[in-house]
């Protein structure tokens, strides 16, 4: 009888154990951020967390087209985001460079452009079990480069108030809403 009940408490304590334990974590995570999707600009990422989640390396890339303003891009926007309390979730701090290859329709001329854009973030990252993750972020950057045709004309971008702005030396706000799923 003795046997028979020690052999029980010991499965259930062996399944407990087996069981108990936290599962591995998810350190893949494929998104987007949905600010830029509203606003027409497909914009997708790749992020790789390591360092038990401290730190994580994100690979984004985007697409631009303006027919109105005879403009076109394809960027690229490599980062990296330290998570102070690991685990790939909570506040973090990240910082990047954009790259933007442009090309825009100047008359008979097609200009060609490479842009850069510094830039940092503070956001929070909401990750659940069944891999979904929420990271809301703000920050700032700053656009170096200049999209300029041969006769010395540069691109301007029309603005919501009616004025008109170069990327050359311009500080801009950063924000969006990432969300993806983490596996």
């Amino acid at each position: 009888m003795y046997k028979k009940i020690i052999a029980i408490i010991l499965s259930l304590m062996i399944t407990s154990a087996l069981f108990a334990r936290e599962p591995s974590e998810k350190t893949i995570t494929i998104g987007t951020d949905i600010l830029p999707l509203i606003g027409g600009l497909p914009f997708g990422f790749v992020g790789l967390l390591h360092n038990d989640g401290k730190n994580e390396i994100n690979f984004g890339s985007f697409y631009f087209n303006d027919d109105d303003e005879n403009i076109s891009a394809i960027g690229l926007f490599p980062s990296y985001s330290f998570y102070p309390r690991g685990k790939g979730k909570g506040i973090f701090f990240e910082g990047g460079v954009g790259l933007g290859f442009i090309n825009w329709d100047y008359g008979q001329e097609e200009v060609s452009s490479i842009t850069f854009w510094p830039t940092v973030n503070l956001g929070y990252r909401w990750s659940f079990n069944f891999g979904l993750s929420i990271a809301p972020f703000i920050g700032g950057n700053y656009g170096i480069g200049k999209v300029e045709a041969s006769d010395g004309t540069v691109k301007t971008f029309k603005e919501d108030d009616g004025s008109e702005s170069e990327i050359t030396g311009s500080f801009g706000p950063s924000m969006g809403i990432s969300i993806g799923y983490m596996f």
